[in-house]
């Protein structure tokens, strides 16, 4: 069973939406060559506020992601355009998913 790794801030004044999605989108490559990930995509809230949402096998993977992207150019460009103290993450083991019901489920945060 795949968990959830979510992910969300606020953009820096006068960033666009297209700027963010031109950066989230240049990311995708080096996500997909890390251990364990699955999927992701990323959307705005209506308080501008934006949420990225992962897709790992396990939560090993996800929280080892956050290490193997520290170096890579495409984390850098992104994070040029947020609010660093806004950013907000969670890794989620799924308690119910639409084709099977898990028992027992996990929750690590830093907000």
């Amino acid at each position: 069973m795949s968990v959830i790794e979510i992910v969300s801030w606020k953009a820096k004044p006068g960033v666009a939406d297209e700027e963010m999605q031109v950066a989230l989108a240049a990311m995708v490559p080096d996500l997909k060559a890390l251990p364990g990930f699955l999927y992701q995509s990323a959307g705005k809230d209506s308080q501008g506020r934006w949420v990225d949402v992962y897709y790992w096998d396990s939560a090993k993977d996800a929280h080892a992601s956050n290490e193997l992207m520290a170096d890579k150019a495409s984390l850098a460009t992104l994070l040029a355009l947020v609010e660093m103290d806004t950013i907000c993450m969670e890794v989620i083991e799924p308690l119910q998913v639409s084709s099977d019901t898990v028992t027992l489920g996990k929750k690590d945060e830093l907000c």
